[in-house]
């Protein structure tokens, strides 16, 4: 004797609440995956940041090999440059070229003595955290410059030299876009910025 497919009762109970398991189930694991997500997201950015400032120091030393402009020849030839590609995240509040710009670390690079470190590029993350990545070579100091209406880039003299302001080269958030760096001389070699900041 055949049972029909529409009078059959029996399991009818169990239906949902096997429908009721496997969507606890399924949301336990999209849980897992978000939380794992939200973990591993530090994880990649702080790769990227780490693989863009290994190919920025790079093209730094080998911009440190290259011509000089002298700067106390006024139609002296453009030194040699290069060109850094950076797209840091949001996170990051500045990033500072041969410069600490923030001892304190309170996230103001403007109310307290920068710390010259030649070779040395330094970034903030907005929770505090600050990294610094060495250049290994000689001795690479930087200058923030400043366009003359001519059209040519000097080092800028209207930062405060008593804090050190002076030297190195700081760049604020948003840390994004092309970078330009030339060698000049100046009692000395600096890598100049051809940047506003």
């Amino acid at each position: 004797m055949g049972r029909s497919f529409f009078r059959d009762n029996e399991g009818i109970d169990t239906i949902p609440l096997k429908m009721v398991v496997y969507l606890v189930i399924t949301g336990c694991v999209l849980v897992l995956l978000a939380i794992s997500w939200n973990a591993i997201v530090p994880v990649k950015q702080g790769y990227d940041v780490e693989k863009q400032l290994s190919e920025a120091s790079l093209e730094l030393l080998s911009l440190q090999r290259g011509k000089t402009r002298d700067l106390s020849m006024p139609f002296s030839s453009e030194g040699s440059m290069c060109s850094i590609e950076l797209d840091f995240p949001q996170e990051i509040t500045y990033i500072g070229f041969g410069v600490d710009p923030d001892p304190d670390n309170d996230g103001n690079v403007t109310n307290s003595a920068w710390s010259i470190e030649n070779n040395t590029i330094i970034y903030r993350y907005d929770s505090s955290v600050k990294k610094r990545w060495i250049i290994e070579a000689e001795q690479i100091n930087f200058c923030q410059g400043v366009r003359s209406d001519a059209g040519r880039w000097f080092p800028d003299d209207t930062f405060n030299s008593s804090t050190k302001m002076d030297m190195g080269i700081v760049i604020e958030k948003p840390v994004s876009g092309a970078y330009v760096f030339e060698l000049v001389r100046n009692n000395g070699t600096y890598t100049l910025s051809h940047f506003p900041v």
